[in-house]
């Protein structure tokens, strides 16, 4: 009877033993916490109003505009006040690529040639620039070399058309897709346009008249579309600017809006819960995600592929030159964007800042 109690007691210990063992196995990792992401402002160059070549704050815009950046890490933009083309180096050295300074509409090299108030800017692969010439009302291509010649346009109306015989009425945003056709908001037509490499001119979207319409495209309605960007499908999204609004053109055709109301405001929310005041630039990182420059409530705000849209950097409560992160960073009329998204790094130009800022993400 000893015996089998000693062997039932054995067995009590033996499984008491092999609980602990598996109770104090070591419990699996926690998931780890997402870092959230931080956007940080600096300023590349620019100081003052005026027209200064030169390194960082030593170097002078008046009133900056459009921006892209050359696949060798230059970025290019609109002085659209000093009619010219400047060239900012990687590390912020600035010199001028193309126009004059005065107001006008000559072909040539460099600062041979002129503009009338110069506003957007596209690039294709070949490192090619072209620029919305707002009140020349014509698309102008600038070659690596520095040569402009026109493209498209020239005189104020609407037409359809190939180069000289093609019309737009006042040009501001350009993008550019991957088969190298120009996308082209018309702001006071009320139209987006396409433009082939060869200087044709169709209408992509658009009545014709001012108006809030999703829709097919014929009878889709913007109300002065300002800027636009083209994702690796070749769905094109529009600042709408009097709309308030994000829209979106599908490659078949269907105009629908992605985030805003149509009426001013600087919500951030869900589609048409959120707001926007005169949207003017977009483009598109890696994710998907667009990031808009807010134009009148000097933000910058993101809009995700669900139409989710946050403020990443400024406030619409107060107009400034900060630099920093969040709301410390402060802007006045930022205006034209471009991204070096693959640096984790875009830019914007700061339009009454007369700057340059770099946008670092962390």
């Amino acid at each position: 009877m000893k015996k089998n109690i000693f062997l039932s007691l054995a067995g009590f210990f033996a499984l008491a033993i092999s609980s602990c063992k598996k109770d104090d196995a070591p419990a699996p990792a926690p998931t780890p916490t997402p870092v959230p992401t931080s956007y940080v402002a600096t300023t590349l160059a620019g100081s003052t109003a005026g027209y200064v070549d030169g390194t960082g704050a030593a170097a002078q815009f008046n009133m900056p505009t459009g921006i892209v950046r050359d696949a060798g890490g230059n970025l290019f933009v609109c002085d659209r006040d000093n009619n010219r083309i400047r060239k900012i180096t990687p590390a912020g050295v600035v010199t001028t690529f193309a126009g004059s300074g005065a107001p006008g509409f000559v072909n040539g090299t460099g600062t041979a040639a002129q503009f009338n108030m110069p506003y957007g800017l596209a690039i294709d692969q070949a490192d090619n620039i072209y620029v919305a010439d707002r009140f020349n009302t014509a698309i102008r291509k600038i070659t690596p070399a520095g040569v402009v010649t026109t493209l498209a346009g020239g005189s104020p109306g609407f037409a359809d058309g190939t180069g000289a015989a093609a019309q737009f009425n006042e040009l501001y945003g350009i993008a550019i897709d991957g088969s190298g056709n120009l996308i082209v908001p018309d702001f006071f037509n009320y139209r987006i346009r396409k433009v082939t490499p060869a200087g044709v001119v169709t209408t992509l979207a658009g009545t014709g008249s001012s108006g809030f319409t999703d829709g097919p495209a014929n009878t889709a309605t913007f109300r002065n579309p300002f800027g636009a960007a083209v994702d690796a499908s070749g769905n094109v999204y529009v600042a709408d600017y009097y709309n308030h609004a994000i829209r979106k053109i599908t490659p078949a055709g269907v105009v629908s809006t992605v985030a805003g109301s149509g009426t001013s405001g600087s919500a951030d929310g869900t589609g048409s819960a959120a707001s926007f005041r005169q949207p003017a630039a977009i483009v598109i990182d890696g994710s998907g995600n667009l990031i808009v420059c807010d134009a009148m409530n000097n933000t910058i705000r993101k809009v995700t592929p669900a139409g989710v849209v946050t403020t990443i950097l400024g406030s619409s409560t107060a107009s400034g030159n900060s630099n920093g992160t969040g709301t410390a960073a402060l802007f006045n009329n930022p205006i034209g964007i471009c991204g070096d998204f693959a640096n984790n790094t875009f830019y914007i130009a700061d339009l009454s800042n007369h700057m340059i800022r770099k946008i670092r993400i962390q």
